[in-house]
């Protein structure tokens, strides 16, 4: 069940899914993989560490927040793209499904990494 306390996990996850879709310009070749690696996996990382400094709940419940806010802004963008022009994105599946194959690891390695930091340190 998602609740108030989790929504900084998805909206730092947002920011990054639309600031790698929404200034990525499609027409050129490479684009994808620049924004899905340069933008989207670094972001998911960098977000998860951050919601799990903030918040220190579930390293992985608060990994799939920041994952769950990254598609959402995936998807707010291709929404859009499919409004104006009917015929873009015709790979929607398999954009969404490589843009998680490569947030879910880099989210859950942020978080986990986090809290093991704080294990050992002593900071619960």
């Amino acid at each position: 069940m998602i609740r108030k306390k989790h929504l900084p996990s998805i909206a730092l996850g947002f920011v990054v899914g639309t600031l790698g879709y929404w200034t990525a310009d499609f027409s050129e070749d490479g684009e994808f993989a620049r924004v899905i690696y340069f933008y989207l996996g670094p972001g998911a990382f960098i977000c998860a560490v951050i919601a799990f400094s903030l918040l220190k709940r579930s390293p992985g419940f608060i990994a799939l927040m920041v994952s769950l806010g990254v598609f959402l802004g995936m998807l707010s963008k291709i929404f859009y793209d499919i409004l104006r022009d009917s015929s873009s994105h015709d790979m929607l599946p398999f954009e969404l499904l490589l843009g998680l194959v490569i947030v879910l690891p880099a989210a859950f390695f942020g978080s986990f990494l986090v809290w093991g930091i704080f294990k050992i340190a002593g900071k619960d």
